[in-house]
């Protein structure tokens, strides 16, 4: 069992400086995105897979994105917007177009989903393209970009939190500021989910998606990178690091199976945070492993790679291939729908995501990146 436990505090912490891209946070992002596919394509088995894999998605982000302002901030003493928004968008734009570009074209030829009988396809692309989703929407738009209200969860979330972490970083209250952005966060997501027990129990799936939901995530993985040193020595010994691999991938796995996830409060109050905890550890031990991951994690490593685009083509394949609708799949179209939905994010990796590569690479050419 090598898998994460391998390495030294003092290794990894040199490796995360000099090396982007870990293979251990790869792994886990293939785990992720695998849990996701999971619950798209079995939604009446792994019930809390999607959830599941979106909370290891936001932990880690808030891990790796914290990094990149802190390189920045140790470097320059500031963040350069500028650069650090221009990052995001060369990284997620070029899929993001190229999927909205595929759906519109789709359903205006084609009127699968029926949006284009709707008149809600120009409504979706807006939703799409101004990171709307995960906000009550004065109008209708497409089942197609359900998953989307992740991403804005996120970039909303990181419109905030650079110019919070300069000013706590200033004047050393990086602890208030984390404990201060859970409490509200906590605070706002009790405060919508008994809103809607009590007043409207039917709009699960409006509180479901609501930023303040699951932003403890993210803060929780923006603490992991800012007290990593300490996070990291807490895992230093094989033993240790094997009982935490195995505790928090069980945890993990069995909150795959939770029922209803989307619409229990149980889950938002005991699943959710049990879901962050464990993929916190398991953040702290792929981004603290020394080591290369064994060879049979390289399929997971591969998915790791292409996730970002698997995610964003996986629901509405699922829709295409099944007449609009995620329940009641057939094991033929389940299994297709994963197939073509690897092929797709292999395609955009390779080609609308090396231009995204490209272009960011010579606006630091010429930016002084």
């Amino acid at each position: 069992m090598t898998l994460l436990i391998g390495g030294t505090v003092e290794t990894a912490a040199r490796q995360t400086t000099v090396r982007q891209r870990l293979d251990g946070l790869d792994v886990l992002r293939g785990a992720a995105v695998g849990a996701v596919l999971l619950g798209h394509s079995w939604p009446g088995v792994f019930q809390g897979a999607g959830i599941v894999g979106v909370i290891v998605f936001f932990v880690l982000s808030g891990y790796l994105i914290t990094g990149v302002l802190m390189r920045d901030i140790e470097r320059h003493r500031k963040v350069r917007y500028g650069r650090f928004y221009a990052h995001r968008a060369f990284r997620l734009l070029p899929a993001l177009i190229a999927f909205l570009g595929v759906y519109a074209i789709v359903e205006l030829a084609a009127d699968v989903l029926g949006d284009r009988s709707k008149g809600i396809i120009g409504y979706t692309l807006l939703a799409g393209f101004g990171y709307l989703k995960d906000l009550p929407l004065p109008f209708d738009v497409s089942m197609a970009i359900g998953p989307l209200w992740t991403l804005a969860v996120e970039e909303q979330f990181y419109l905030i939190w650079p110019a919070l972490l300069v000013l706590a970083l200033r004047k050393n209250r990086q602890g208030r500021l984390v404990g201060w952005s859970a409490a509200v966060v906590v605070s706002l997501m009790t405060a919508s989910v008994l809103a809607m027990l009590i007043l409207a129990p039917h709009l699960h799936s409006l509180v479901y998606a609501l930023p303040t939901t699951w932003g403890l995530a993210l803060i929780i993985g923006s603490a992991l990178r800012l007290y990593r040193v300490r996070m990291f020595s807490w895992f230093s010994g094989p033993r240790m690091r094997r009982a935490a691999l195995l505790g928090a991938a069980a945890v993990l796995a069995s909150l795959m199976f939770f029922p209803k996830a989307n619409e229990t409060p149980a889950f938002f109050f005991i699943g959710g945070p049990l879901a962050m905890a464990a993929a916190a550890v398991l953040v702290v031990l792929a981004a603290s492993r020394s080591g290369r991951m064994p060879q049979w994690t390289r399929p997971l490593q591969l998915l790791g790679t292409v996730s970002y685009a698997a995610y964003l083509w996986n629901y509405p394949v699922i829709l295409w291939l099944n007449h609009g609708s995620t329940a009641d799949l057939p094991p033929l179209v389940a299994v297709s729908a994963i197939l073509l939905t690897l092929v797709l994010a292999v395609v955009s990796w390779h080609t609308v995501e090396r231009l995204g590569r490209m272009g960011r690479e010579r606006f630091d050419k010429y930016c002084g990146g």
